[in-house]
C-alpha cells in the first residue's frame, strides 16, 4: 500500500518524475521504481506518475518517493491520458519527465509539443524494447501504433536512452531519431542490493539436468520452441524442465508438451513472487525468446551463478553474454540447435564467477549513475553542486 500518494501534481515540482503507465508488475515499470529509488537514495528529488496507483509493483516504491496518481483514484486509459499528462508538465513543474515504453514514450512526447518551451520540462525517453521486433510483435496495441508514430514523436525529446547498442541502431536507421539524440546506457536497473542478499542468503543444490526458464507465457517468449528443444534433449539424456511464469500461452503450451510426451518431466508452476529462490535448484537456464529488449531474467540467473543458454533475439542477449562468451547463442526458433546448446551447456558449463561478475554490471547502483552521466553530459544538472 502507497503511503506516499497524492492526487495531484504539486509533488512533482523540481524533481525528476518517472512515468509509468500502472503499478501492476511490467518489466519496464519496475525498472522505473528501481531507478527512482536508488537516485532518491543518493539525493536526487525523484517521483513515481503513474494512471493507476494499484498493484503489486506498490511494494516496491521506497517511501521516500512521491506516487503522483493522475487517474485521482481511477484507472486512466492510456488512450485519454494525453490531458493528464500535459497537466503535469504546466502545472506540476517537474525538472524533467522520463518514460520508458513505447505507447507512455509517444504520448509524453505528443503532450510536451502543447507547452510553451520556457515551461517545458526535460522530456527523456527510455527505450526498454527492441524496437524493429516490437513494431510488430509487440503484445500490446498500443505499443505497437506507439512504434508507428515514433519517427515524428522520438525526435522531439531532449534524450532518448536505450538499453543496448542493437536498439540505438534500430531507432537511428529505422525510425528517424537524430544520432545525437540517443545514449546507449548499456545497463539496467536489475540487481538491487535486496536481491544480493537473497542470492547470498539461498542455498543452491542444483539438480542435474534440471533446466529452468522464466517469463510471461506469450508467443514471443518462445517456450513451443523451448519444449521441442527440450523434447529432443530429453530422448538423449534424463532431464526436467521448469518455466515459471503465466500468462495467455498456457493451453497452447500444455497441448505442445502432451503431444511431445515430455508431461512427466516439464512444470509449469505458475508465477513466482521470488525468482530467485525458485531457480535454486536450476542446472541450467535457458531464454528462448523471438525479441529481447535486454532479458532481466538473464541477469537475474547470471546473479546466481547459473550457467545460461539463449536465442540470439534482438538485442539483450548477445550483448549481455558479450557476443557468446558467457554462453552459447542460438538462432531463433531453432529447436535443434537449441537441443545441442543446451547439452553442452549442462556438460561444459560457464564459470559461475564469471556469470556473477558480469550480472553485477547490471546493479541499480551502475544504473543510476550511468542514467545521471548521460543527463549530466547532455545539460541537464540533476545536483546543483554537480
Amino acid at each position: 500500500m502507497v503511503t506516499n500518494l497524492s492526487r495531484g501534481v504539486g509533488n512533482a515540482s523540481d524533481r525528476l518524475c518517472f512515468l509509468v503507465r500502472g503499478l501492476d508488475g511490467g518489466g519496464a515499470q519496475r525498472d522505473a521504481i528501481l531507478l527512482a529509488n536508488e537516485l532518491q537514495k543518493s539525493g536526487i528529488d525523484t517521483a513515481i506518475v503513474t494512471l493507476q496507483s494499484h498493484g503489486p509493483l506498490n511494494a516496491l516504491i521506497s517511501p521516500d518517493v512521491p506516487v503522483i496518481d493522475l487517474g485521482q483514484g481511477a484507472k486512466v486509459r492510456l488512450a485519454f491520458a494525453g490531458p493528464a499528462i500535459r497537466r503535469l508538465l504546466v502545472n506540476g513543474r517537474p525538472k524533467g519527465v522520463v518514460s520508458a515504453e513505447a505507447a507512455p514514450n509517444a504520448l509524453l512526447a505528443m503532450a510536451s509539443r502543447f507547452v510553451a518551451a520556457k515551461d517545458r520540462p526535460w522530456i527523456i525517453l527510455r527505450e526498454a524494447a527492441s524496437p524493429v521486433q516490437a513494431r510488430l510483435n509487440d503484445p500490446y496495441w498500443q505499443n505497437r501504433l506507439a512504434y508507428r508514430l515514433a519517427p515524428k514523436l522520438y525526435p522531439m525529446a531532449d534524450v532518448v536512452m536505450t538499453l543496448t547498442e542493437g536498439a540505438r541502431t534500430d531507432l537511428i536507421q529505422q525510425f528517424s531519431v537524430p544520432a545525437d539524440k540517443i545514449v546507449n546506457l548499456g545497463t539496467n536497473a536489475v540487481i538491487t542490493p535486496e536481491i544480493r542478499a537473497q542470492i547470498e542468503g539461498s542455498l543452491r543444490a542444483p539438480e542435474p539436468g534440471h533446466i529452468f526458464s522464466v517469463g510471461r507465457l506469450s508467443p514471443e517468449k518462445g517456450f513451443l520452441t523451448l519444449i521441442e528443444a527440450f523434447a529432443l534433449l530429453r530422448k538423449l539424456r534424463p532431464a526436467k524442465l521448469t518455466i515459471i511464469g503465466e500468462g495467455a500461452d498456457r493451453q497452447r503450451i500444455e497441448a505442445r508438451i502432451a503431444e511431445l510426451g515430455v508431461a512427466n518431466d516439464v512444470r509449469l508452476p505458475g508465477h513466482h513472487p521470488h525468482p530467485i529462490d525458485a531457480l535454486s535448484n536450476a542446472a541450467l537456464f535457458v531464454s528462448s525468446s523471438s525479441h529481447e529488449g535486454l532479458g532481466n531474467a538473464i541477469i537475474e540467473a547470471m546473479a546466481c551463478g547459473i550457467p545460461v543458454v539463449c536465442t540470439d533475439a534482438p538485442h539483450g542477449p548477445r550483448e549481455i553474454l558479450r557476443n557468446g562468451a558467457l554462453g552459447p547463442l542460438v538462432p531463433v526458433g531453432d529447436a535443434a540447435a537449441l537441443a545441442t546448446a543446451m547439452a553442452e551447456a549442462l556438460d561444459k558449463p560457464t564459470g559461475a564467477e564469471a556469470l556473477r561478475e558480469r550480472a553485477m554490471q547490471f546493479s541499480v547502483e551502475r544504473a543510476a549513475q550511468a542514467f545521471e552521466e548521460v543527463l549530466a553530459k547532455n545539460g541537464l544538472r540533476l545536483r546543483s553542486n554537480h
